[in-house]
């Protein structure tokens, strides 16, 4: 049973995330501070619901936390202020949806289905490996080695390498990664792709990820 673990101050609209999730099988866990929140960092969960604002923190510090202790799990970002700094900075540090106020519980179970599905059509393939000149790309396990040790990879940066990897020697514009990648659940300054492209640079140095300027990348292998 994949656990999904609630991080949402306003007690009413947590229990009715609860309920719903629950009444599709789910395990919930409900935090209502930034503290609570803390204390389930370790626990194997699959998905995280983060709102922003917590009367003790910031919910993209727990996102931060989160991605460092398991590049793996899902962080849906949920804020009422609807700013686009909020929305950027939540992608820019690796969320993987982003959720504003106020928004139908019915929506919140169909992105939590649609991330967790993503996994479980690439554990239903083989151990594929993917080579990616020195690294190591593992589909199954949605990791990338390098010489046998596990890269500081977040699930959004193995989304970007995975699409340049179908794509290599194309020239990609940063809308085309965007849509591709983001899908439809992303809208701000495609310079957010910049900052993602940096920090992939900066842990797999060895990848051939040329900047194709005043347009995109482009990946050579």
């Amino acid at each position: 049973m994949k656990q999904i673990c609630i991080v949402e101050d306003e007690l009413d609209l947590n229990r009715l995330m609860q309920f719903y999730l629950e009444k599709e099988g789910y395990s919930v866990i409900t935090c209502h501070t930034f503290s609570e929140a803390q204390k389930q960092l370790h626990c194997d969960i699959s998905v995280w619901v983060v709102d922003i604002m917590l009367p003790d923190g910031n919910g993209l510090d727990i996102l931060k936390a989160l991605k460092l202790q398991n590049s793996n799990a899902f962080v849906i970002i949920i804020s009422a202020k609807g700013d686009r700094f909020d929305r950027v900075t939540g992608f820019e540090l690796g969320c993987d949806d982003y959720i504003s106020k106020p928004f139908l519980p019915a929506e919140l179970v169909f992105r939590i289905k649609k991330l967790l599905h993503q996994t479980q059509t690439e554990e239903k393939t083989n151990d594929t490996i993917l080579s990616l000149g020195c690294y190591e790309m593992n589909l199954s396990r949605r990791i990338i080695l390098n010489s046998g040790e596990k890269a500081d990879i977040t699930s959004r940066e193995f989304d970007i390498i995975l699409f340049f990897f179908h794509h290599k020697g194309q020239a990609i514009s940063r809308e085309q990664i965007l849509h591709d990648v983001w899908s439809d659940e992303y809208f701000g300054s495609d310079r957010v792709v910049d900052n993602y492209i940096k920090n992939i640079r900066r842990k797999l140095p060895k990848l051939q990820i040329e900047t194709v300027y005043g347009y995109g990348y482009r990946y050579n292998q």
